[in-house]
């Protein structure tokens, strides 16, 4: 089994798909995992309790989960990044070397993170002033039973990053599918109290929200599982063996790129927060609304996630090779594949977005609140897409505070403006300067990366 995919020889576009389609495909799969869940979390009707205040829960708890995907990012871009170069090099004792080291990196962060959930839910919760008794109470357990088994989420997204590095995502694909579709079939017995199969009323667990965390960390652990199997095999990409492979100049190297990326994804978070807590305050229905609607929106960012990663480790992996020209074809290629899909995507959210939104909610008022949240959405889709492929280009040359600071700034705004438009246009206004700041970003990032191509012949490999 080949140890890469060599991505600096051969025809562009192929290259770019065979690292871009699985890592579509598993955001494909991750999207369905997380419209089920809140699919049947819906459901908690049959149950007597509120399905509002159940999806909020979920919404709320799971900005603490997504605040730790910045920690994630943070040895995970690092380390692929570094994995990447190292391979377009072909030196696959750097690889081993860099794995190592970020595996130690991930390890340490995981252990972490998942304390800090688990002794600080309530010190979390507290930061929402929730009204809803009971969708605090729900939030509390979800996040509890996460944070014990945070560590396989975590460790999951390091294997995944290697994969990334050495472009054999489809290897992320095959692996992780197991577990998400594991996810998605136990999810409706742990959630209720009785599961319709083919017409057969089956017996549930019915534990309503918490039912969803054990449903999550169950299949996040059995992909794990699989990894470890792997990495004890012949098929191993390196040797696991930090003693004997860890060095401190490398976990170094690693969180100088994975830093930056890591900060902007921690911030985005936090601002995120503040935005939810700002639309908390117009009602739980509010809230599970956006949680929805944030997962309509996968529609357009699992298509740019494929050909971030896909840009990420093809420049990566030319820059190591130093072929410059390479790397310019491949971003242009990459714009002229995504451009006509993100108008598509501007245009779908638009139009059908009364119909998306019928599949999880039924009152005529919370649909006329979903209709709007898409359509005022919709705009930014394209420049959202073109602003995580850019991204995923200028990562792959190590440079990664560029992208960094322009989500930082551009997030940080959303704040003030968010405050400034809710005065008069209530919850709407937020969701106009969220909007709004992505076209902004999107348009400053392409322009960007496009000047800094002229520099690209002049730089040398961050490994050289």
């Amino acid at each position: 089994m080949k140890k890469k995919i060599d991505l600096t020889t051969g025809s562009i576009v192929k290259k770019l798909l065979i690292v871009a389609i699985p890592t579509l495909f598993t955001s494909i799969i991750q999207m369905a995992y997380n419209l089920t869940d809140m699919f049947w979390v819906g459901k908690v009707g049959s149950m007597g309790l509120n399905p509002d205040e159940a999806i909020a829960a979920v919404g709320t708890a799971g900005y603490y989960m997504w605040f730790g995907f910045g920690l994630i990012l943070l040895a995970k871009i690092g380390t692929s990044v570094m994995i990447s170069q190292s391979a377009g090099k072909n030196d696959m004792n750097l690889v081993t070397k860099y794995g190592n080291s970020g595996f130690v990196l991930m390890l340490l962060f995981a252990i972490v993170y998942s304390l800090l959930g688990y002794l600080g839910s309530d010190l979390y919760m507290d930061l929402f002033n929730l009204d809803s008794a009971n969708v605090l109470e729900y939030s509390t357990s979800y996040l509890k039973v996460v944070s014990m088994f945070v560590i396989s989420m975590f460790m999951v997204n390091f294997f995944n990053g290697v994969n990334d590095g050495l472009g054999k995502t489809i290897n992320t694909l095959l692996i992780t599918s197991s577990g998400l579709f594991l996810n998605i079939v136990l999810d409706p017995f742990f959630i209720l109290e009785k599961v319709n199969v083919f017409g057969s009323v089956l017996p549930g667990l019915g534990m309503g929200v918490k039912g969803a965390a054990i449903a999550t960390v169950i299949a996040q652990t059995f992909i794990l599982c699989i990894y470890v199997v792997f990495y004890f095999s012949k098929h191993r990409p390196f040797t696991i063996n930090p003693k004997k492979y860890f060095e401190f100049k490398y976990f170094k190297q690693i969180l100088k790129i994975g830093l930056p990326i890591g900060i902007q994804s921690m911030l985005f978070t936090s601002i995120s927060i503040v935005l939810g807590i700002m639309i908390v305050s117009y009602g739980a229905s509010v809230m599970a609304i956006q949680r929805v609607g944030s997962q309509i929106e996968a529609l357009a960012w699992m298509i740019a996630s494929g050909f971030q990663v896909a840009l990420a480790s093809f420049v990566g992996q030319n820059f190591g090779a130093l072929k410059h020209d390479r790397i310019r074809k491949g971003y242009f290629t990459a714009l002229k594949l995504l451009v006509p899909y993100g108008i598509v995507v501007n245009i779908v959210l638009f139009v059908f977005a009364e119909q998306l939104f019928s599949i999880f909610f039924h009152t005529e008022s919370t649909l006329a609140i979903g209709k709007t949240y898409l359509e005022i959405l919709s705009f930014s889709q394209l420049f959202m897409i073109v602003e995580l492929t850019t991204a995923g280009a200028f990562n792959g040359l190590g440079k990664t505070k560029i992208p960094s600071s322009v989500g930082i700034i551009g997030n940080g705004l959303r704040i003030p403006f968010a405050m400034l438009f809710s005065v008069s246009l209530g919850f709407a206004g937020i969701w106009w300067v969220v909007s709004i700041s992505s076209i902004a970003k999107g348009v400053i990032l392409t322009a960007w990366f496009i000047f800094y191509l002229r520099r690209v012949k002049k730089m040398k490999s961050v490994l050289s």
